[in-house]
């Protein structure tokens, strides 16, 4: 039987580490992409991260108090129903939200986010995204604390100690690729997210579901040229 020629399946996803509906879509992703395989649709699946700060207000040098900051912002009862529903949803795809610990502004783990795809594509960038989700989402870590984020680096392979982890965030570097990004994604009229573009011409928009996931792929698997259209869902 001759082999299937696979067609090339980029996933540009527009996130940022601290919106819970970027880890939730991320694992709707992951998830469909499986259920892709099983199903042998011929495309090759290629992710990469994008930025997006989702309050450009938090601090950089301090942290904030979850709890604080939404009840602030929200209001303590809305806060608390939205949570209860995260954490339910979260529960349908292995997600164990917390929203205990602290919150900051994103770019340090934005600069090691694109770092780890410098130095070890698709592979390292998915880990370090992975660890970062799950450290602030599950159990209360700090992504702002330099820290946290050395041993997300290391654990990763993006460094090979961490004095070398810690020497990249005490620089400079990749501050103004991230910024750069950040702009071309608001540029794209980006006003949540998650938000992914696929093969650069459909869009979808907020954590959609597996399944609506999946009936993406099946459309770009299907169709050579499909229109750029855009889906709309849960977004930050």
């Amino acid at each position: 039987m001759a082999s299937v020629a696979l067609k090339p399946l980029t996933l540009q996803i527009i996130s940022d580490s601290i919106c819970p509906f970027c880890y939730l879509g991320y694992r709707q992703i992951t998830l469909a992409m499986e259920a892709a395989k099983k199903e042998a649709l011929p495309v090759d699946f290629k992710l990469r991260f994008k930025p997006f700060l989702l309050d450009p207000s938090l601090p950089t040098d301090k942290p904030l108090n979850k709890r604080t900051l939404y009840y602030g912002k929200f209001g303590k009862e809305n806060f608390e129903r939205m949570e209860k529903q995260m954490i339910a949803r979260g529960k349908d795809v292995g997600i164990n939200y917390s929203y205990d610990g602290d919150v900051r502004q994103t770019t340090e783990s934005h600069r090691l986010i694109e770092k780890a795809f410098l130095v070890g594509g698709e592979q390292k960038q998915r880990a370090v995204v992975e660890a970062l989700f799950a450290g602030y989402f599950e159990n209360a870590r700090d992504v702002g604390d330099h820290g946290f984020l050395v041993n997300c680096a290391v654990n990763a392979g993006v460094f090979g100690n961490a004095d070398e982890a810690l020497a990249f965030f005490k620089s400079a570097e990749l501050k103004d690729v991230v910024t750069k990004d950040i702009g071309e994604a608001q540029k794209m009229g980006v006003q949540g997210v998650p938000f992914v573009v696929l093969n650069n011409k459909y869009a979808v928009s907020g954590a959609q579901g597996q399944d609506a996931f999946l009936s993406v792929f099946r459309k770009l698997a299907a169709e050579a040229s499909p229109a750029i259209t855009t889906e709309q869902g849960e977004v930050c």
